[in-house]
């Protein structure tokens, strides 16, 4: 189980699309700077600055701090990693 505010931060990117959103479209506040950095040390949420700007996107962890199911997509990626000895 999470804190509260490392939960709210997270379900706030999960209804956002959790993959691939684009910064503008997530409602965080500033006053949650403290829960998202801990999302960001703890491996949650991760971002991407790409040519249309910084996409955040919910990890594997992040789905399950949450309680809602990783997508498919993920648990093959990370059979791919352990196959090729890149897991950590």
């Amino acid at each position: 189980m999470v804190a509260d505010d490392l939960h709210e931060v997270l379900l706030i990117l999960y209804n956002a699309g959790a993959s691939r959103v684009p910064a503008s479209d997530v409602e965080w506040s500033t006053q949650m700077a403290p829960a998202l950095n801990r999302a960001f040390s703890m491996q949650y949420i991760i971002y991407r600055d790409t040519s249309r700007g910084r996409r955040f996107s919910l990890t594997e962890s992040g789905y399950l701090a949450i309680g809602k199911e990783p997508p498919n997509y993920m648990s093959i990626s990370r059979m791919f990693r352990s196959m090729l000895g890149l897991e950590r």
